[in-house]
Order: C-alpha cells, then structure tokens, then sequence
C-alpha cells in the first residue's frame, strides 16, 4: 500500500514538473486588468539576449508588462501576445521575439471592428499596414521601411475619393519623382488639338 502511495505521489510530482517546465523555454502568464485581459509568452530561459540601444523592448515583471527602450528587467515578451476588452472581443494581437514586435500585428475596437493592421521586423515597422475607421474601412494603407513611411501610401477620402502619396525614407516625394512610366508618358494618351475651320 506505501508502495502505490508513493508511486502515485511520484507520478502526481512529475505531472506538475512538466506542466511548469516547457520543453521550449517559454512560459505563459496571464494578467487581468481593470480594462483589459492580456495573455503573453514570456521567455523563460536564462540566456540574454543583446538588445538594440533604439528598439523598445517588452518584458513581464512586478506582475505587470511593462516596454522599454535598448534594455528590459525581466522576463522578455516571447510569442503570442493577445489582449482582450472586458466584453472579451480581442483588442490587441501579434508576435514577440526576444522582447521586439514582430510579423503582423492587429488591433480592434471594443465593437470587434479592425482599426490597424501593421508589420513588424525585430521592433521596427517594416511592410504593408492599414488603418481602419470606427466602422472597419480602410482610411489609410501603405509600407514601412526601418519604422519610416516608404513607397506608396494611400488615403482613402470618402466612397469613392483616394490620394496617393509616395514616400522615400519617411519624406513625401514630389509628384514627378514617382513612377518612371508616368514621367515617361509612354502609356498616356496623346491629346488631339483642335483646329477649327476658317470662317
């Protein structure tokens, strides 16, 4: 009877061990807010890694997430990162690595509404992203390059009213410095003059 006893003691202690210790390094934590839920993966090896002296870092301590810039104390942010309103309709959603945002990130309003779609690389803004209004439309959508504005960017103004702009490292380009078609004319139509008849 001691013997069944403690060989389930044993399995029951194994059990717990496995569940603390995942096998690749990373943990969970949840955190219950007064206007939000978060659940995170947090990085729970020892190992540290180099930071980036002007990326923000994102790390878990005190019981709180806490971001800052070229360094942590903590546990880094590593993994599924998902936030939810109290009505628990997602608010926040994306990826960490080692601390820094990276992939696809989205965020929604408290009705369920999309209200941005970004792209991240190691803690900068690089690619596609998109804006939404109130309603889940696109306001604004274009790309990032190093956590600057790069290519173009388009506004959607109204139903049917769009303005393109075209940026180069974060500066808006003059409107012949866009597409070398364009300022070519080879694909626009030549205009026929008038001529009228003598009288």
């Amino acid at each position: 009877m001691k013997q069944l006893l403690l060989s389930i003691l044993l399995l029951c202690s194994a059990l717990v061990r496995a569940q603390q210790i995942p096998g690749d390094g990373i943990s969970q934590v949840r955190i219950n807010d007064t206007d939000r839920m978060i659940r995170a993966g947090i990085l729970a090896i020892s190992a540290t890694p180099k930071t980036i002296p002007d990326r923000l870092y994102y790390w878990y301590g005190s019981g709180g997430i806490h971001q800052t810039q070229g360094g942590y104390s903590g546990h880094l942010l590593h993994g599924v990162y998902e936030e939810y309103f109290l009505n628990k309709n997602l608010r926040t959603q994306g990826t960490f690595a080692e601390g820094l945002k990276d992939g696809i990130w989205k965020e929604w309003n408290e009705t369920g509404k999309m209200s941005r779609l970004v792209t991240w690389a190691r803690g900068e803004q690089n690619g596609p992203f998109q804006w939404y209004t109130t309603d889940g439309k696109v306001s604004t959508s274009g790309y990032y390059k190093h956590d600057l504005l790069d290519g173009p960017v388009t506004f959607h103004m109204g139903t049917d009213s769009v303005k393109t702009l075209r940026y180069k490292s974060g500066k808006v380009l003059p409107p012949g410095k866009g597409n070398i078609l364009k300022r070519l004319h080879l694909f626009q139509k030549k205009k026929e003059s008038a001529v009228k008849p003598a009288v």
